[in-house]
């Protein structure tokens, strides 16, 4: 009787013994879920906010001080910008900088430069802040997809100055580059279309610069992207320019990109080109990122201004 009392007791004691381990492991599981969960909406939190960056002094750069201008996009934010109306005014180019700059710190700051080369070509120009960078309204990044409504939204603007369709060109840097592809593949009224150093397609580049980016190991990434799909309403990864490209047919592309960019690799230009043979193309020796106008800006905006007076037609 004693040795069944026995057996039971032990048998009683390695159930509980279990139990614990049971609640222990689950208990573990649930902190590391809801841990990797905290840690991933934190990142998909932060790093889906633009950082804001502004230099006022950049306007004295023009000849004459550019017009500070604003409109509303489709979805009702204010975006700014300068506009710099020249002699020949039926030929204008909207210039779109890319992911935490602004009009005037785009091409490490000389994109006012660039833009006052090309007013003085005969451009009208106008230079504007993406929606959550330089002066315009607050808004987390999509990487273009949300951001094309800034340049059809510049493009209605210009239209309303008297502006014709077809003679609306626009350039993109990085993240511009999406921008504008994604407004020019929806929007027929613009003629002609530059892309700088831009992407094929958007997850390639962040997984390339995740860990230096966010700080996290890459299991954090799938979870990170979804938080920004509902922190945003759009789906960050389907940023994918080479698939939006062949659209803007059959009106003139020109894709510059540096064949040694550190950044978002010349195989990316070359998807674009593949995707739209017809496309123009020009790789640059740029070390960093995206500074081919740096390189040689004389070269850079003979290229740029001899591409849209034959195209804005």
């Amino acid at each position: 009787m004693e040795e069944k009392t026995s057996d039971s007791a032990s048998v009683n004691k390695s159930k509980s013994s279990n139990h614990l381990v049971l609640k222990l492991a689950l208990g573990l599981s649930a902190f590391l879920v809801i841990g990797y969960l905290g840690v991933s909406a934190y990142a998909g939190h932060t790093l889906s906010m633009p950082k804001r960056v502004f230099d006022p002094s950049k306007a004295s750069t023009f000849i004459v001080p550019p017009q500070e201008i604003e409109f509303r996009t489709s979805d009702d934010l204010q975006i700014r910008g300068w506009f710099i109306p020249a002699k020949r005014i039926d030929k204008v180019l909207i210039l779109v900088h890319g992911l935490n700059s602004s009009r005037t710190l785009e091409l490490a700051g000389k994109f006012p430069e660039f833009g006052s080369a090309l007013n003085q070509r005969g451009f009208s120009i106008l230079m504007i802040d993406l929606r959550g960078h330089g002066q315009s309204a607050s808004s987390r990044f999509t990487f273009g997809i949300t951001e094309r409504r800034d340049v059809i939204a510049a493009v209605e603007w210009l239209k309303t100055k008297g502006f014709k369709p077809q003679k609306i060109g626009v350039l993109g840097v990085s993240m511009g580059s999406a921008a504008v592809i994604g407004a020019a593949a929806d929007d027929s009224d613009i003629g002609a279309v530059v892309t700088d150093s831009g992407y094929a397609e958007v997850y390639p580049v962040i997984q390339k610069h995740w860990r230096s980016a966010s700080g996290l190991p890459e299991i954090f990434l799938p979870s990170t992207m979804l938080f920004g799909h509902l922190l945003t309403g759009h789906d960050p990864i389907a940023s994918k320019p080479a698939q939006e490209i062949s659209r803007i047919a059959p009106r003139p592309v020109l894709i510059i990109h540096s064949a040694i960019d550190p950044y978002t690799p010349v195989d990316n230009a070359r998807q674009l080109k593949a995707a739209y043979p017809l496309a123009e193309y020009w790789e640059t020796q740029a070390k960093t990122h995206p500074e081919s106008y740096n390189t040689n800006p004389k070269i850079y905006v003979d290229k740029v201004a001899d591409f849209y007076n034959r195209s804005l037609k």
